[in-house]
């Protein structure tokens, strides 16, 4: 019996795959000027959006292992 992945790894998912495929956030970023610790904001955008896609699927990992969905 398969049970479903927790609600924060959905929502999660869910907030990544709209910041990752939304343009108007990444025209925003593009239209900034000023850097954002040091880096230019696409570039800056795009490691935070790497991030929390990459700790979202880490995290959905733990929460599967934790709850015995893996060995």
């Amino acid at each position: 019996m398969k049970e479903k992945p927790s609600l924060i790894v959905k929502l999660w998912f869910l907030l990544n795959t709209v910041i990752t495929l939304a343009p108007p956030i990444y025209w925003y970023a593009n239209k900034l000027q000023h850097p954002i610790f040091g880096l230019p904001p696409t570039i800056f955008y795009f490691l935070i959006v790497g991030l929390s896609i990459t700790t979202s699927i880490v995290y959905a990992y733990l929460d599967e292992k934790e709850n015995g969905r893996i060995e």
